[in-house]
C-alpha cells in the first residue's frame, strides 16, 4: 500500500481549517444587547416639571409601530420617603415641526432611587422629532398600607 504524499495531509490540514474559518466569519452574530427594547425615539435630556413629587426623568422612549406609537417615560424617585401617587403627565413635544402633547395617567410608586414606569399606545402613530417638556401632576397621593389600620367600606 502506497503512504500518504506529506505534502496532501497537509493541504487537506489547512483546507480544512480554512473552511473552518471562512464558516464562522459567515455566521451572523446579534449584536450585544442592553437588556432594553430598540426605540424609534429616546429623549434624555427633555426638562421635566414637578412642583408636587421629586423626580429625574431617564428617559422618554417610543416604538413606533404601523398602528400605534408605543410611549414610555422612565422616572427616578428621589423623594426621601419614596414615590407614591397617582400622577398625570403631559409630554410635550415636536412632530414634523408641530408642537404636540401626549398626556398619560398612572401611579408611581417607589423607593427613593428606583426607576418607574408609565406609558400608554398613542393612535395613530407618530414621527417624534424632539421631546421638548415632561410636566408631572399629583392627582391623589397613595398612602402606604399600614398594618392594623382600619380598612375602607367597599362601596357597592
Amino acid at each position: 500500500m502506497p503512504r500518504p504524499v506529506p505534502w496532501l495531509i497537509a493541504a487537506a490540514v489547512v483546507a480544512v481549517a480554512a473552511g473552518l474559518l471562512l464558516w464562522r466569519g459567515c455566521r451572523h452574530e446579534p449584536p450585544p444587547s442592553s437588556g432594553l427594547p430598540p426605540a424609534d425615539f429616546v429623549a434624555e435630556s427633555a426638562r421635566l416639571v414637578s412642583p408636587d413629587l421629586e423626580l429625574e426623568l431617564v428617559a422618554v422612549r417610543g416604538l413606533v409601530h404601523p398602528a400605534y406609537t408605543d410611549w414610555a417615560c422612565l422616572l427616578e424617585c428621589r423623594e426621601r420617603g419614596g414615590c407614591r401617587a397617582d400622577v398625570k403627565l403631559e409630554i410635550r413635544y415636536l412632530s414634523a415641526g408641530e408642537e404636540r402633547s401626549l398626556s398619560i395617567a398612572g401611579r408611581l410608586e417607589g423607593e427613593r432611587g428606583q426607576t418607574m414606569r408609565l406609558g400608554r399606545a398613542q393612535r395613530p402613530p407618530v414621527a417624534v422629532d424632539r421631546v421638548e417638556r415632561v410636566t408631572v401632576t399629583s392627582v391623589v397621593p397613595v398612602t402606604p398600607a399600614v398594618p392594623g389600620a382600619p380598612r375602607p367600606t367597599p362601596m357597592m
